[in-house]
């Protein structure tokens, strides 16, 4: 059984890599189609459910966090002798783009005085302050490509490991590379978002938490990886006027859900949270706060059209009903239409 699920494996590097040297516009939909094959074969083998199939099941925490970590920093260190922000000015040159987008996002969130605008979210600055972030850099603009997918999700696994030991304020942080050549629409980097997070589904190999709704227009839902809800949002190099989602390069903050309800336990918690982000988002954007930055579980809402902006006030679609699934939602059963419809 070991040597036939290795000989498996050996020829899921090959296929993949041939999947995507040799069709690179389909190569997303290939992936996901061999990737639900190979769970199947092995399920079968194993005599498992859908989800068991997945080998790192049968793995220790201290595995996990080891595999993932190559691509997290800080790595994970009983230790804790040398913060996170140490080890990546050690890591990388002041010429290379991972510390260029580095340090200009450190600058960002730190700003406050003197001329500059205080980031909204205190929240992060306060837990960038406490060295609380972790941080992920990818090979490319688009984080939904299959080599990026595979940095991202065991790194994001073994962030939730340690995650509740890190502070009140913790985020993963991930970044794409700078867009050669013109810059992508807003939208354009929004809808790479969503298929990555379609792509962290196809390889998490626990199943969709029962008390969340799979439904993403249902207003109960949020995102789940590794059996965890999370709150992941985008921000782009393409947003010029709504500065609070904008970043020199596509960037993914993220946090375990956790992390707000400890923000906003009680409604005055939540009163005086929201109400001194959505203060400063007014002085920090160039734009209206969107009507779309509702309370979690608000009737006729729902948390997917806060995960992705748009410069515009008006609401970013998200393409899939269900992660899982994986199917395109018509544009009929959108929540909001435009106002303004083009005439041929």
């Amino acid at each position: 059984m070991q040597l036939a699920l290795s000989i498996i494996f050996f020829f899921v590097g090959f296929g993949v890599a041939t999947i995507v040297a040799l069709r690179p516009y389909k190569a997303r939909k290939d992936i996901e189609a061999f990737t639900s094959h190979l769970r199947h074969v092995t399920n079968g083998m194993k005599g498992s459910g859908p989800h068991a199939g997945d080998l790192d099941q049968q793995e220790t925490n201290e595995q996990i966090i080891q595999k993932g970590s190559e691509n997290l920093l800080t790595k994970y260190d009983r230790s804790n002798t040398r913060g996170v922000r140490e080890q990546l000015e050690e890591k990388f040159d002041m010429d290379a783009w991972q510390r260029l987008v580095y340090e200009e996002f450190k600058t960002t969130i730190l700003a406050k005085g003197s001329g500059l605008k205080t980031f909204p979210c205190v929240y992060a600055t306060m837990g960038y302050r406490a060295g609380d972030h972790r941080y992920v850099f990818l090979e490319s603009d688009d984080p939904s490509e299959p080599r990026n997918v595979r940095i991202i999700a065991p790194a994001l696994r073994a962030y939730l490991q340690v995650s509740k030991s890190l502070g009140p304020n913790t985020s993963l942080v991930i970044m794409g590379a700078p867009t050669e050549g013109s810059l992508k629409t807003v939208e354009q980097y929004n809808n790479e978002f969503f298929d990555m997070l379609r792509g962290l589904r196809i390889w998490d190999s626990k199943p969709w938490p029962k008390d969340v709704p799979q439904d993403t227009l249902n207003e109960k839902w949020t995102f789940c990886f590794d059996g965890i809800p999370l709150f992941p949002v985008a921000l782009t190099p393409a947003h010029q006027r709504r500065w609070s989602r904008h970043a020199p390069v596509p960037l993914v903050a993220l946090q375990p859900k956790w992390v707000l309800d400890n923000l906003m336990s009680t409604p005055e918690k939540r009163k005086s949270a929201t109400g001194k982000v959505r203060k400063l988002l007014a002085d920090y954007d160039q734009i209206d706060i969107s009507p779309d930055l509702t309370q979690y579980g608000e009737v006729g809402t729902s948390e997917v059209h806060q995960l992705c902006l748009k410069d515009e006030n008006e609401t970013m679609d998200c393409p899939f009903d269900d992660f899982d699934k994986g199917g395109a939602r018509s544009s009929s059963s959108s929540r909001r239409s435009s106002l303004e419809e083009k005439t041929v």
